[in-house]
């Protein structure tokens, strides 16, 4: 029997025997097992000898990867595709994901090009055809002897576009298998190019000014901006302002660099520019300093901004050029294969104002991944008895905490987390960053948390976390209990807590008589009054995140009606604070335009299904269309309030609707139209959700996920 037949014979034995490799091909003789894959094997490159294995999981070949079957003495080793020894990772899954799409670009390329290669040598033999009409009398004689020759070019040219092709498959082919490193460089895929496509965040264009830099006018081969062309759009003049704006106004929301370090390398870096030297920083720091300055321009008042030097326009359009800037950079560095610490802090800072430009659903997958980098880094074992060295020392011990707690915090607390069900991820050991300034940092002595009744920049960072710790242990609890009334009791208990949870922290708890006017300049900036106006806004707004979940209920059976009124009583709450006048500086953060979304929300399902007499409906009414003029009041509306205009719009119509319906029926009218449908369906309140069967198809329907969303386990 030959070694081929002898190996199809094999293959077949083997690939019926479960749990054991399915062998491939025909098996080698051979004096030793080979332990690699076969591309490993064939070049001549180290292997970790697992399969998938990294290179092939790299090149987009996770699924070709398998080991050399080899005959040693008789007795056939290794070979067939061994799945079961290895799970790719998430990183892993992302890198072949990136190899694929590198291939894929390098063939539209080569497309591409040939096609457009064969349209010019198209066009130029019509010209050249249109001078031979032209000129044909007058070159009778010598007719053929051209047209011979026309022929003899035109099929030298057509020979050489075959070979092209033929060539451009055959590196394709050898792109798909071969995948060398150099081949991947050229061809390296924009892989994030059409990301900010998909979440929306390209779909306002930039203003034509010739004081504003237009996005992205030098790049590479690959599509890449370069590192100098990014020096002409650094604003010197206000770079100084808008930095030092950002630490003392801003700083303290997310405390995740370390503002002396930080100021001290930019100022360098600016004096770098006046000697006419400038220095030419990497990818990394560049994202960290425009999500910085996108933040300062957004959030600083015009007048201000016209003071530095910016005008109108530029007010309008730079924090989106800046902020789209900032993402690209991220991008251009391979944030996901080399994730650096100014990238996380970029993540980090960036979700400040992508709201703003309806880029929260792109930033969510960000920050994920941010969390996932943060964890290869080991920031979640950061404990108060690691040795301050791992990390760097003291400072970046520090900021390690800091950047862990943030991503945490916002993974936890993303509205579309509050479902209990949600995917909780492991406990991790980090401690609490210390309670201290970054100036009273120091590597070179013990880091001495303060009380936190001793407010810092760093106590609202320690506060949010307890937020994000209580849902984080709802969640969890939520869903262990087995009855209805087990849940509910669970909602009442951390409800509780969640009105205690400042109790402790004095200076950040609400005061419902303080007046936040007149506010203090930037070199002296009192960030508490801001902060006690966030937890204002932002505490009512959790507490119907706790009750939704029987809010539904609670119009029908009497014994959830607990809900029903801690929801009513929270949205009031919450609209009454957004009333109160503030800076417009305070209301520029993104919850607290989405938590008045959720209170006119409320409003309208007490309106929609009540059930309460005319009077009442008409207060109602009032109640949600006085939501709807304060947002078109508003100067500075972002996407969220615009969605929220509409969303509440439609829910008023939806309401006026039925009980034009209700009455109709009780008038002994039919609501059966001409085509016999009907105009609305009646609630089927059995459901555990909030909203008619009928509305989603009018409705913003990723503002009724993302806040209410159904839980059908707990009826």
């Amino acid at each position: 029997m030959s070694d081929k037949s002898l190996g199809e014979s094999s293959s077949g034995a083997q690939g019926r025997t479960s749990g054991t490799p399915s062998f491939v091909g025909p098996i080698r003789m051979g004096q030793r097992e080979v332990k690699s894959c076969n591309y490993c094997y064939k070049r001549k490159v180290k292997c970790d000898k697992v399969f998938p294995c990294s290179r092939c999981i790299s090149r987009g070949l996770g699924d070709l990867c398998e080991q050399q079957s080899v005959m040693v003495n008789g007795k056939i080793t290794g070979g067939g595709r061994l799945p079961s020894q290895k799970v790719p990772t998430l990183a892993q899954m992302v890198e072949e994901n990136k190899a694929l799409h590198r291939k894929i670009n390098a063939q539209e390329k080569t497309i591409q090009n040939l096609m457009k290669k064969f349209e010019n040598e198209q066009d130029q033999d019509r010209d050249n055809d249109d001078d031979e009409v032209e000129g044909i009398e007058g070159r009778s004689g010598s007719t053929e002897s051209q047209h011979q020759r026309d022929i003899g070019d035109t099929s030298s040219r057509y020979a050489s576009l075959d070979k092209e092709r033929d060539m451009g498959r055959a590196s394709a082919g050898t792109m798909e298998y071969d995948g060398e490193p150099e081949q991947e460089e050229m061809v390296r895929m924009d892989y994030l190019k059409h990301l900010s496509q998909i979440y929306g965040i390209e779909s306002k264009r930039y203003k034509e000014n010739e004081n504003v830099p237009q996005p992205y006018s030098s790049f590479t081969n690959n599509g890449i901006q370069s590192l100098e062309a990014l020096l002409s759009t650094v604003p010197i003049a206000q770079s100084s302002q808008l930095v030092r704006y950002h630490c003392q106004t801003l700083h303290w929301i997310h405390t995740v660099f370390h503002e002396p370090t930080f100021l001290r390398e930019h100022d360098e870096w600016i004096d770098s520019f006046n000697m006419g030297r400038p220095i030419v920083k990497s990818y990394d720091y560049y994202a960290l300093y425009y999500a910085i300055i996108a933040c300062s321009l957004y959030f600083m008042d015009e007048s201000s901004a016209m003071l530095i030097g910016f005008n109108q326009e530029s007010v309008a359009v730079l924090p989106r050029f800046w902020f789209d800037t900032s993402v690209n950079c991220l991008q251009w560095g391979n944030f996901m294969l080399n994730p650096t610490m100014p990238n996380l802090q970029t993540i980090c800072i960036l979700p400040m104002i992508a709201h703003a430009f309806d880029a929260s659903k792109y930033l969510g997958s960000l920050m994920h991944c941010a969390l996932g980098s943060a964890r290869d880094f080991d920031f979640h074992l950061a404990t108060s008895a690691t040795n301050p060295e791992r990390f760097g020392g003291n400072i970046q011990t520090e900021l390690v905490r800091r950047i862990w707690w943030c991503l945490a915090i916002t993974d936890s607390l993303r509205p579309e987390a509050h479902h209990p069900f949600h995917l909780c991820l492991p406990t991790a050991r980090t401690s609490p960053p210390a309670n201290v300034d970054d100036y009273d940092l120091d590597d070179h002595k013990p880091v001495i948390s303060r009380p936190l009744s001793q407010t810092t920049r760093v106590t609202h960072l320690i506060a949010m976390e307890r937020l994000a710790a209580l849902f984080r242990d709802f969640n969890q609890s939520f869903s262990t209990k087995t009855t209805i009334n087990a849940r509910f009791k669970c909602v009442q208990d951390h409800d509780a807590r969640l009105q205690r949870l400042l109790d402790d922290i004095p200076d950040l708890k609400p005061r419902e008589d303080e007046t936040y006017f007149p506010i203090n300049g930037s070199q002296n900036f009192d960030y508490r009054p801001w902060s006690r106006y966030l937890w204002l806004t932002a505490l009512p707004p959790h507490r119907i995140m706790l009750y939704r979940w029987f809010l539904g209920k609670s119009y029908t059976d009497k014994r959830w009606a607990r809900a029903r009124e801690v929801c009513l009583e929270a949205a009031r709450a919450t609209l009454s604070a957004r009333k109160k006048p503030v800076p417009i500086l305070f209301q520029k953060n993104w919850h607290v335009s989405s938590y008045t979304v959720i209170a006119g929300m409320i409003l309208a399902l007490e309106l929609t299904n009540g059930g309460h007499d005319a009077n009442e409906r008409d207060h109602l009414k009032m109640e949600v269309l006085e939501v709807i003029n304060f947002f078109r009041s508003l100067t500075d509306k972002n996407a969220i309030v615009n969605r929220g205009i509409t969303l509440l719009e439609n829910m008023v119509s939806e309401a006026e609707s039925r009980s034009r319906n209700a009455a109709m029926e009780v008038n002994g009218l039919s609501m059966t139209n001409q085509d016999g449908t009907i105009d609305q369906q009646p609630f089927d309140f059995s459901l555990d959700g909030f909203f008619l069967q009928g509305m989603m198809n009018n409705l913003d329907a990723d503002l009724l996920n993302i806040f209410f969303q159904s839980d059908m386990n707990s009826s």
